[in-house]
């Protein structure tokens, strides 16, 4: 199904939990307003089943930190009939003991959240000496076959952006078997303290200029329209994907994604939570699937690209149903930042 900006929505974001055994600084927490609440994994399913009858094929769970869920597998295990692809983004310190159950039940792949190999700067930056354990896990999930397993590094300036700790995590990778994405810093309102983005925040447009300089291949991914580009460093391919979304419309028009927070309200962007969709309320007054498969139609008509440049298509207008189900057009104003 698309939205009014002819953007195919086949992605749904999961957050499972906003718990997390590490303090990140640059952890936006999915945009979500604070909440202790949590679906079941048999609401869950409900939900993806829903999705999928709008075309919803790949999900992604996340959190917080997902495997501190005690169902996680169960719930991986639930979601995976209905879906082409099932991965996951975790910080690492369970894969371990959980790569091989997650992998038995169905999930394709893992994201691994590593901002440093340094772990005096990975204790900084996390608020843990927790990097042996992720590096375990990693390679864990290599083991395992959650592949290609992407090492999620956040660039930060003065540490992970700096070119010999970039060089240092590609090393690794290419150790392991792994990718890197790098990932640019987001300045999500309520979640990111301001003062910690204006003091970390780098731009990767050199990044991307020095990998493609030194690439054989260079790709995108769908999603985002993310360029890749694989290098041979040791006489062995390596492929760095980045991530660059920062004012960036082009980025955003390539957005397949809608979200489903911790707590069961469905949105179309990470950084706003305007017209937040309360699937909770749906999934425990027993209503139909219908009334879910409506509501992730809805959000799919409210969606609007967050950063609108002068490039981006108009919108096509609501058809008749949809504007009686919004009540009046959407109006095309700025998208107000998420708070907490």
């Amino acid at each position: 199904m698309q939205d009014r900006y002819g953007r195919e929505v086949s992605d749904l974001r999961i957050s499972l939990t906003q718990r997390c055994n590490l303090r990140c600084v640059f952890c936006h927490m999915e945009g979500q307003p604070v909440s202790t609440e949590e679906l079941s994994p048999s609401e869950i399913e409900r939900v993806v089943r829903a999705g999928a009858r709008v075309g919803i094929d790949r999900v992604k769970l996340t959190g917080g930190e997902p495997t501190l869920r005690t169902d996680i597998v169960e719930i991986v295990r639930r979601i995976r009939p209905h879906l082409r692809e099932v991965s996951m983004t975790t910080n690492g310190l369970k894969l371990r003991e959980l790569a091989g159950p997650l992998s038995e039940a169905g999930l394709d792949r893992v994201n691994v959240s590593l901002p440093s190999l340094d772990p005096d700067a990975y204790q900084r930056l996390t608020g843990v000496d927790g990097v042996a354990r992720t590096v375990e896990g990693i390679r864990a999930a290599v083991r395992a076959g959650l592949t290609p397993v992407k090492l999620n590094v956040v660039a930060l300036y003065g540490m992970s952006a700096r070119p010999e700790s970039v060089d240092r995590l590609v090393a690794f990778a290419q150790d392991v078997g792994a990718w890197v994405q790098v990932i640019e810093f987001e300045n999500v309102s309520g979640r990111v303290d301001p003062k910690v983005y204006r003091a970390l925040h780098s731009e990767l447009g050199r990044l991307s200029e020095e990998a493609a300089a030194r690439a054989f291949r260079v790709d995108h991914n769908p999603l985002h329209d993310r360029p890749r580009y694989t290098f041979e460093s040791g006489g062995r391919p390596v492929t760095v994907e980045v991530v660059q979304p920062v004012e960036n419309p082009a980025f955003c028009m390539a957005c397949h994604r809608l979200r489903l927070t911790s707590d069961g309200r469905l949105k179309g962007c990470l950084m706003t939570n305007d017209g937040l969709l309360d699937l909770r309320s749906l999934l425990r007054s027993d209503a139909p699937e219908e009334a879910l498969v409506a509501a992730f139609e809805r959000a799919i008509a409210r969606r609007r690209p967050f950063f609108v440049g002068p490039e981006t298509p108009s919108p096509a207008p609501l058809g008749r149903e949809e504007a009686l189900a919004e009540g009046s057009p959407l109006p095309m104003v700025p998208a107000r930042p998420v708070s907490s």
